[in-house]
């Protein structure tokens, strides 16, 4: 289950990305159901249980007005996560912010809490598993955001690229040794065949 940790709303900023065109899925991923729930719920629930600022990132608010929370829309539209990720934390009230995906069905309460007691000051916390990184569930410092700007206007929107310009801390799996399930708990569902794929690993 992993180690349980406080439960007081931290004092940052969750923020769900839910701005991506789904192509590869068909249809709107925040809204797929898992265990009768849409994705977007889901996530919202965990983030309001963990974070004291939740926002959503978005540049079709209408699609989420009835969640009563605030959506963002991109400053740079038409230009990925990171336009997400820039908007956000520009206008997000705290230093450090939460970012994570609405695909990601089995998002983790204490993995997250977890991780936010592992920031020493770098720029961006970030998981590195199995050889792959997760920019989509990782935190991010405000002083970030020079550098997405600076990416931005280049057109230059690799994640992968503002790691390498950026302080990051990342956690292995040494560091989540906690939780054994970390991988599925920072898995994402981009077509029909992963989330059915999914669904299978979560009911053994």
């Amino acid at each position: 289950m992993g180690a349980i940790v406080s439960q007081t709303l931290l004092p940052m900023t969750g923020i769900i990305l839910a701005g991506g065109k789904s192509s590869r899925m068909g249809c709107n991923k925040a809204f797929i159901e898992w265990d009768g729930v849409p994705l977007i719920e889901r996530s919202l629930a965990i983030f309001h249980r963990v974070f004291s600022e939740v926002v959503i990132s978005s540049n079709h608010p209408e699609l989420y007005a009835n969640y009563d929370v605030q959506v963002i829309k991109d400053n740079y539209p038409n230009q990925g996560p990171l336009g997400g990720l820039e908007a956000c934390l520009r206008v997000a009230h705290y230093d450090y912010t939460f970012f994570a995906a609405c695909d990601m069905p089995l998002l983790n309460s204490d993995v997250i809490r977890f991780m936010a007691e592992e920031i020493d000051g770098k720029d961006i916390l970030a998981p590195e598993i199995a050889g792959g990184f997760y920019p989509l569930h990782a935190y991010y410092h405000k002083s970030c955001l020079t550098v997405f700007e600076k990416q931005l206007l280049a057109h230059r929107l690799s994640l992968r690229d503002i790691f390498r310009l950026c302080s990051v801390h990342y956690l292995t799996e040494e560091d989540f040794k906690d939780f054994p399930e970390i991988q599925r708990y920072l898995s994402s569902v981009n077509t029909p065949q992963e989330c059915l794929a999914l669904r299978k690993q979560q009911l053994q």
